[in-house]
């Protein structure tokens, strides 16, 4: 670890990120501490985009983790009655879909959220291009949404068949998050360029508000096993809350670091 964290410092667990293993900091975490998990952990794909003039370096753990031991623990973590969201792929789902249901999770939805960029890898002749994230939504006992001023209802405040009006801001959210009208998963490559930030699965701040915002309150602690550039602990202050995680590789613990102390300076994003 760096900046002289130890082991022993996962006693007094506070606000931060860790530079450290995900698995080594849950194994310290207590029992029910966290109110959210919102994270993207490695499939073991050892992604490498080759059409890019920046090369992204291979994730460090993408080999893959112990998916099972990682379920488990995100479940004995998470406080009762209270949400987790999974990013996962196609491929990956089944997998992880049994290994969170056999932890005790509630899988209520997959979640299919749109790139900010269209995906350009795999065969680009014979297969669908990839413009979509899957997240596995998860819930430990049961937990409904909170109301939230995210998206205006179309008929918001019109009386319908003698009943009450609709609500002004929408309740319920579709599985399925295309157009306009909703964030992006990732940012697109201009972006990415611009705040010179280089790193293959960079979320988008902007999103994970709206999934804190829809799943946690103020004050409550944000989870992310495998930080990367920071989103989520970004979305979190934006949003109020707090947020506890790990990132591994050094190069991108010190990125979020980074992006931390400039949104906690500039007070948005």
């Amino acid at each position: 670890m760096e900046n002289g964290q130890q082991i022993s410092d996962f006693a007094n667990l506070h606000e931060q990120i860790y530079h450290a293993d995900c698995m080594e900091l849950m194994a310290h975490i207590p029992d029910g501490f966290v109110s959210l998990i919102l994270t993207d952990p490695p499939y073991g794909i050892s992604y490498q985009n080759h059409f890019t003039r920046k090369k992204h370096q291979i994730l460090e753990g993408d080999t893959g983790i112990d998916y099972e031991r990682f379920a488990w623990e995100s479940y004995r973590i998470l406080a009762d009655n209270a949400h987790a969201y999974f990013f996962t792929r196609f491929d990956c789902y089944p997998y992880h879909y049994d290994c969170l249901k056999q932890a005790g999770f509630q899988i209520k939805n997959c979640l299919v959220i749109e790139k900010g960029n269209v995906g350009g890898i795999g065969d680009l002749q014979g297969s669908f291009a990839n413009n979509a994230e899957w997240l596995i939504f998860c819930q430990k006992g049961r937990r409904v949404f909170n109301r939230t001023t995210l998206l205006p209802n179309r008929n918001g405040g019109i009386p319908h068949a003698g009943r009450k009006p609709y609500r002004e801001y929408k309740t319920r959210f579709p599985a399925c998050w295309f157009g306009e009208e909703y964030p992006k998963a990732t940012y697109n490559s201009s972006w990415l360029r611009k705040h010179q930030i280089f790193h293959p699965t960079v979320k988008n701040v902007e999103f994970l508000s709206w999934l804190i915002q829809i799943s946690s309150l103020p004050e409550e602690l944000v989870f992310d096993g495998f930080m990367g550039t920071g989103s989520t602990a970004l979305a979190a202050i934006i949003n109020g809350r707090s947020y506890l995680g790990a990132e591994i590789s050094g190069e991108y613990y010190a990125l979020a670091q980074k992006r931390i102390k400039e949104v906690s300076e500039n007070g948005g994003y």
